[in-house]
Parts: C-alpha cells; sequence; structure tokens
C-alpha cells in the first residue's frame, strides 16, 4: 500500500494532489450549503400540470387569509418581541462579572427544543395545570405558541448578540455617551442598539423563517380553527387526494411570498429603529422605555428556573404523579410507564442517538472545512450563503428533498436522514465556530512553523486544539437541532424511521399526559447530556495546545 502511494505522488505531483484536495472541499460543503436552494427549486417544479386556474381553489380555500395573517403575525411579532427583550437583558449583564456568570448558561438554555418549551407552557400554566386550575394559558392558541417561541429565541438572541458584542467597541461607545451626558440606558439605546440591530440580520431572518413554516409546535399548541398556515402547507404536500397537490404547489409558492413580506417589514423595522434612535438622541426627546432595562435583570435566572421546572414537571408526570387527583403524595411514583413503554421507545431513541451523533459530527467537520478553506483564499464568503438551511423556509426546501429522494429511488433508512439534517447541523455550527476560528492566533501556527511543523501538523496540534471548546460546543448544539428535527425526519424518511421528536408529536396530540410527559421528557434529557458533556470536555481541553507533546499548558502561558 505505501509503495502505491509513493508511486502516484511520483506520478501526481504534490501540488496537484492539494490542488484537487481543495476543489473537492470546495464541491462538498458547496453541495451542503446549496441544498436548500436546490430543494426550493425542485419543490416548487409542480409534480402535475398546473394552470393559474388552479389558483382559484386555493385562493378560496376557507379561513386562508385569516390563517395567513396569524402566521405573518405570529413570526414577525414573536421575533421582534424576541430581539427587543434579549436587548434589554443584554445591556444589564454585558457589563456585569456576576450576571456574565449567566452567560454559560445560554447553549443549555439554548437546548431544550420548540417542542418541549410549548408543552412545558401546557403542563405549567394552562387550565387543569400545575398552577391554574381554570383560566390559565390557552392549551392551543396563538398566545401559547407565540410566548413558547419567545422564551425559546431570546437566548438565541443573546448568544447572537454575546458574538457580535466581542467584535464590537461597546465599552468605548457607553463611555463617549457618558460624557455627552447622555443615561446609561439611553447610551444603550441611541449607540449600542442600531449596530446591534444591523448585525442581526441573518438571526432575525433566521427566527422568522422558522416561525413562518414550524408544524410540530403548531400541530400541539397552535389553534386549530383556523390552523396556522404552516400546518395547512404540510397537510396539502404530504396528500394523495385529488387536488390536494395544486394546493401544495400554490402554498409553498405563497410561503416563500411570506418570507419575502418578512424580509420587507424587518428591514423597514431597521430603517424606522434607527431613524427612531437617531431622532431620539439629537433632538432630546422623552425616552421612557429605556428605564425598564433593569428590570431584566431577573430574565435569565428566572428562565433558568422556568427551564427547570418545565423538565422536573416532565420528569414527575412520567413517575406518575399527577396533581388531578386527590392524593398528591410523592408515595405514588413508580417507574411502571418507563417499563411498560420502553419496547417502544427503544428504537426511536436509538434512531435519535444514532442520527443526532452523525449529523452533528458531519456538520461540525464541514464547518471547520469551509471556514479552513475561506482561510486558505484570505477571502470569507458572507454569512447567508453558509446559513441557507436557516434563513429559508423549511417545509419549502424539504419538499424538493423529498421530491429528489423519490427520484433516485433512494431508500427508508437512517442514512438519509442525517443527510436531511446535514445542513441544518453544518449551519448553526458554522454559525459557532466562525468567531472562535478567525479569533485564533496565527502568530502560534507561526511559531509551530519555525519548530519545523508541517502545515497540517500546525492545524492540529495548534488550531483544532485552540479550538476545542468552540468544537464541542458546536457539536452539542448540532446535536440539539438533529434531535428537534421533525419535519426532514417525518417527509425523508416517510414515517418509518422513528426518533424521539417524531414520536412525542405523534404522541402529544392525544390526551395521555403521562405518556406525553416521558416522550418530551426524553427529547429534553438528550441535548442536556450533549451540552453536559461539551462542558466537562471543553473545561477539560480549554488553552490546551498539543496536549502531552506541548505539556498540556495554557495558551496564556506562550
Amino acid at each position: 500500500m505505501a509503495a502505491t502511494i509513493r508511486r502516484v505522488m511520483q506520478i501526481v505531483p504534490i501540488a496537484r494532489i492539494r490542488q484537487m484536495a481543495l476543489a473537492s472541499g470546495w464541491l462538498l460543503v458547496s453541495l451542503i450549503s446549496l441544498l436548500p436552494i436546490l430543494g426550493i427549486v425542485v419543490g416548487l417544479w409542480p409534480s402535475e400540470q398546473i394552470t393559474f386556474a388552479d389558483i382559484k381553489p386555493f385562493l378560496a380555500y376557507q379561513g386562508l387569509s385569516v390563517s395567513v395573517f396569524m402566521t405573518l403575525f405570529s413570526a414577525i411579532f414573536s421575533t421582534l418581541i424576541s430581539l427587543y427583550i434579549a436587548f434589554m437583558v443584554y445591556s444589564q449583564y454585558h457589563l456585569s462579572r456576576r450576571l456574565q456568570s449567566f452567560e454559560k448558561f445560554l447553549a443549555a438554555l439554548l437546548s431544550l427544543p420548540h417542542l418541549a418549551i410549548a408543552l412545558g407552557l401546557v403542563f405549567l400554566f394552562s387550565d387543569g395545570s400545575l398552577f391554574f386550575a381554570d383560566q390559565g394559558l390557552p392549551r392551543k392558541g396563538l398566545s401559547t405558541l407565540i410566548m413558547a417561541i419567545v422564551i425559546k429565541e431570546v437566548p438565541f438572541f443573546l448568544l447572537i448578540f454575546s458574538v457580535i458584542g466581542r467584535q464590537l467597541p461597546i465599552k468605548y461607545w457607553l463611555l463617549q455617551g457618558k460624557a455627552l451626558g447622555y443615561q446609561d440606558y439611553r447610551c444603550w439605546w441611541f449607540l449600542v442598539f442600531p449596530p446591534l440591530l444591523k448585525q442581526s440580520r441573518l438571526a432575525l431572518l433566521a427566527a422568522t423563517a422558522y416561525t413562518l413554516s414550524v408544524v410540530d409546535v403548531s400541530l400541539l399548541v397552535g389553534p386549530n380553527i383556523p390552523e396556522l398556515f404552516a400546518v395547512s402547507v404540510y397537510r396539502w404536500q404530504s396528500s394523495f387526494a385529488a387536488g390536494d397537490q395544486s394546493l401544495a404547489f400554490w402554498s409553498n409558492a405563497l410561503l416563500l411570498i411570506l418570507l419575502a413580506v418578512s424580509v420587507f417589514i424587518l428591514y423597514a423595522h431597521e430603517k424606522f429603529a434607527f431613524a427612531g434612535c437617531k431622532a431620539l438622541a439629537t433632538q432630546g426627546s422623552r425616552f421612557h422605555i429605556g428605564k425598564i432595562n433593569p428590570v431584566f435583570k431577573a430574565w435569565l435566572p428566572m428562565l433558568g428556573l422556568l427551564t427547570a421546572m418545565m423538565v422536573v414537571v416532565f420528569a414527575l408526570w412520567s413517575f406518575g404523579f399527577n396533581w388531578h387527583t386527590d392524593s398528591s403524595s410523592f408515595t405514588q411514583l413508580s417507574i411502571r410507564l418507563w417499563q411498560d413503554e420502553w419496547l417502544f421507545f427503544a428504537l426511536p431513541l436509538q434512531n435519535s442517538l444514532l442520527i443526532a451523533s452523525l449529523a452533528g459530527l458531519l456538520g461540525v467537520a464541514l464547518a471547520l472545512l469551509a471556514l479552513e478553506l475561506q482561510r486558505q483564499k484570505e477571502r470569507y464568503w458572507p454569512d447567508y450563503y453558509w446559513l441557507l438551511a436557516i434563513i429559508l423556509p423549511q417545509l419549502s426546501m424539504v419538499l424538493g428533498w423529498q421530491i429528489m429522494h423519490i427520484w433516485s429511488q433512494g431508500g427508508y433508512h437512517s442514512g438519509w436522514i442525517v443527510l436531511s439534517h446535514l445542513p441544518f447541523t453544518f449551519a448553526y455550527a458554522y454559525l459557532v465556530l466562525k468567531g472562535p476560528f478567525q479569533n485564533v492566533e496565527p502568530g502560534y501556527e507561526l511559531l509551530a512553523a519555525s519548530f519545523g511543523y508541517s502545515s497540517w501538523q500546525s492545524w492540529w496540534q495548534v488550531r483544532f486544539r485552540l479550538l476545542l471548546p468552540a468544537i464541542f460546543t458546536a457539536f452539542a448544539i448540532a446535536f440539539s437541532v438533529s434531535i428537534a428535527q421533525y419535519i426532514p425526519t417525518l417527509m425523508i424518511g416517510a414515517g418509518r424511521v422513528t426518533t424521539i421528536t417524531t414520536e412525542a408529536v405523534a404522541i402529544g396530540t392525544g390526551s395521555q399526559q403521562d405518556l406525553i410527559a416521558l416522550y418530551v421528557l426524553l427529547q429534553s434529557i438528550l441535548p442536556f447530556i450533549a451540552f453536559f458533556v461539551a462542558a466537562l470536555l471543553a473545561r477539560r481541553f480549554r488553552g490546551s495546545v498539543g496536549g502531552n507533546s506541548m505539556g498540556g499548558q495554557d495558551v496564556r502561558d506562550y
């Protein structure tokens, strides 16, 4: 084997091999990043002949206008509310060491899936829940959906602000504002908020695109009459009834139009916010909203407490504790439900772990490859090129993937599910790794080269080891993203590959509270375990360059 490799290297120059490897790498990462566009193009290709006359039944569909309006409203409103809450929280803990300590829990808060948060609100605050016998939060309604999305998206925006904030001279801006006589909260709103908002465009679009096409949460806690537009789109896409394929085509096109409308609204909001901040700063007008900023000091601790309460309530229900009964003694706790359901959730659990692990590892590896290829060219491409999977409607792209899967006569197994999850895990891994990757000091690799390390050895022994804490976090986030995937798993697997999430949604439509709690608990625990292990490994390898070969010293020692 070694002799064969030597002969090949003699025939083909090393430079040529390197060139071919780089080209192959670019082809691979470009293919994964462009899969969403390909899916949308194929999804817009009608499976049967469709004319403009077919649009009339679609437009005349009962409740369509209300459904579309509620979907657009929930997407824009929940995104903007999350943005403003996140900013007010960020303004309180950014310069406070005590409050900064909560930042390390952001990733863990992000690990709880949207579905678990939505059902957690139902278990805690709906009619007949732990805290409300009646007159609580609606079990299914637009308010419940929006609240669940806001709770989930605030940590996401805080994580984005945290990354952006490290690249902006916020402390200098605040000092400059105070020197001009502005109060602290005015400095934040007039000087810091506009650039943060501008840098958060893709995050805003990602949150909006998710809400526009979310199906699992809408099915379980969204309104029924009329149902949200994404639920109707999915029902038409998965139906083989006469006329439904036409409805699926037009609804898919309308979903993309809604995304375009959302982009316009977000752009208009940005311009309005910039103009408002400028006018208030220059004209000296009264600005009272900023005075409530300190109220949000307790947001992160309260959110952490709420998350813990949700998990505990799921656990209690799964072990037989029911506050609806006359007795509330903990003596009734039992593992009987777990024993009875083991045969049913063992395979979905196995599938979830396998798919999420592979999709997470591949997503992180491809994100590192994309970043390294850009570093080699000394030019980083715009983020939207790599984040298409999370800024485009999921329903539209997955429909195209499903059509391509059928055309290719692919089987229904976990490998195809991993491939359908890969664009999402890649996008989130890239989002997490980009900042740490660019912030690695090139001097360390130059130092390694001066000691005779090759470029590959320098990358592996220095850059990779410096990135290990970020890599562990990226894998945990990618793992969590894969665990929570519902539409790709269901549509590509055709229901034959079951995961904890698909089972949780199927069971969640029923009325067995204890069974729902068990599956949602499993869905929640898996990401928590991933983040816990990632945190332990990150602490173990933080600052370690070269391990034993370099003494395991902290980077700051060099």
